[in-house]
């Protein structure tokens, strides 16, 4: 069911307002949901590109989190979540870092 869709038939069934307030709790809460503060001083964290497997689709983007001081030390590398890399796997990779 398309977004639009959905919202017309909530709204039909509950009014406008109750529609609202539905749909408003289908929205993802990131920042309710952090875990682990971007500024955190023990790890760094950035985005990272690289060819992909076969050079048949382009470039893909992946999230690296590795801990701030002289290493080596292991890192984790999140390239792909069936959604994206969105906040909440940005999240989890950084807390992955500093329990691992």
């Amino acid at each position: 069911m398309e977004h639009r869709d959905f919202l017309k038939r909530a709204t039909a069934l509950t009014g406008a307002v109750s529609g609202l307030a539905v749909a408003r709790t289908l929205l993802s809460k990131y920042a309710e949901a952090q875990i682990m503060s971007l500024t955190n001083k023990r790890i760094k964290a950035k985005y990272v590109t690289g060819d992909s497997p076969g050079g048949n689709s382009g470039k893909m983007r992946g999230y690296l989190v590795y801990p701030a001081g002289a290493g080596p030390f292991p890192a984790v590398l999140v390239v792909h979540d069936n959604r994206g890399v969105n906040p909440h796997i940005e999240d989890i990779a950084r807390h992955a870092e500093l329990l691992g």
